[in-house]
C-alpha cells in the first residue's frame, strides 16, 4: 500500500496503481477511451494527452501519426520514443494544439485554476480538426449538498479497500490546495461557450465522469 501523506504529483510513486485504487471502475474508463479513440484518430494528425502523467493512456491508443503527452510533473513523464513525444509544460502556457484529431484531458483540468480553464478549452477546440474529439474526464461536485455528502462517503468507503483512514484524510487535506472542482453543468457550459455543442456523457461513477465532446465537421 502506498502512503498518501504529503500528496504531490512530483513525489508520488506507482501513480497508475494509485489512480486505479482511488477511482472506482477506472479500468473500464481506460478501456472505453481506448476504443472510442479508434473512431477519431487520423494518420496525418496528432493526438494529444494533456496531463498525461506516466503516458499509460496515450501509449494504449493505436495511432500511426504523432502522439504528444503534456504534463508539468517531472516525476511522472516517460521518455519520448518513435512517434510519441513527451513534454514538461504548464498547461496555462501550452498552446500547440494544432492539427489534432483527438485531445484528452483525464482528471487534469480540475487541478488548473478556474480562471485559466476557459482559455485552455478554447485552445483545445481551435486546435482540433473538423470532426475531431475532446475526451474530458473530471471529478465533479453535486448540485445538491445532501447528494454531495452521500457521494463523498460512498467514495471513502470504496477507498478504504486500499488505503487507511489516515491516508485518505491526509490526501483530502493536501488536495484542498490543489483541486478546484465544478459541477457537471458548469463544466459543460464552459465547453459550450467555446463551441462544443455535440457532447455525450459516456462514463460516470460516483463523482467522476467522462465526456466525449465533438467538433462539428
Amino acid at each position: 500500500m502506498n502512503s498518501t501523506n504529503n500528496f504531490s504529483f512530483n513525489t508520488i510513486k506507482n501513480f497508475d496503481e494509485h489512480i486505479e485504487k482511488s477511482i472506482a471502475n477506472y479500468d473500464l474508463l481506460a478501456e472505453s477511451i481506448k476504443i472510442i479513440a479508434d473512431f477519431f484518430t487520423v494518420e496525418d494528425t496528432s493526438i494529444i494527452d494533456i496531463g498525461c502523467s506516466t503516458g499509460k493512456m496515450l501509449e494504449s491508443i493505436n495511432h500511426k501519426g504523432v502522439k504528444i503527452g503534456i504534463d508539468n510533473s517531472f516525476n511522472l513523464l516517460p521518455k519520448s520514443h518513435d512517434n510519441t513525444f513527451y513534454f514538461q509544460e504548464d498547461l496555462r502556457d501550452f498552446d500547440d494544439y494544432k492539427n489534432a484529431s483527438l485531445i484528452m484531458s483525464i482528471f487534469t483540468l480540475q487541478f488548473i485554476d478556474k480562471e485559466y480553464r476557459q482559455r485552455i478549452l478554447k485552445r483545445i477546440y481551435e486546435g482540433l480538426v473538423d470532426g475531431g474529439a475532446f475526451i474530458w474526464a473530471e471529478k465533479v461536485v453535486c448540485e445538491s449538498g445532501q447528494n454531495q455528502e452521500i457521494m463523498t462517503f460512498v467514495h471513502y468507503d470504496y477507498k478504504l479497500k486500499s488505503f487507511t483512514s489516515d491516508e485518505i484524510l491526509n490526501k483530502e487535506k493536501d488536495l484542498r490546495f490543489l483541486m478546484r472542482t465544478q459541477t457537471s453543468n458548469e463544466n459543460i457550459k464552459m465547453a459550450e461557450r467555446v463551441g462544443f455543442t455535440d457532447n455525450l456523457l459516456f462514463w460516470k461513477f460516483y463523482n467522476f465522469e467522462c465526456w466525449l465532446l465533438r467538433k462539428k465537421a
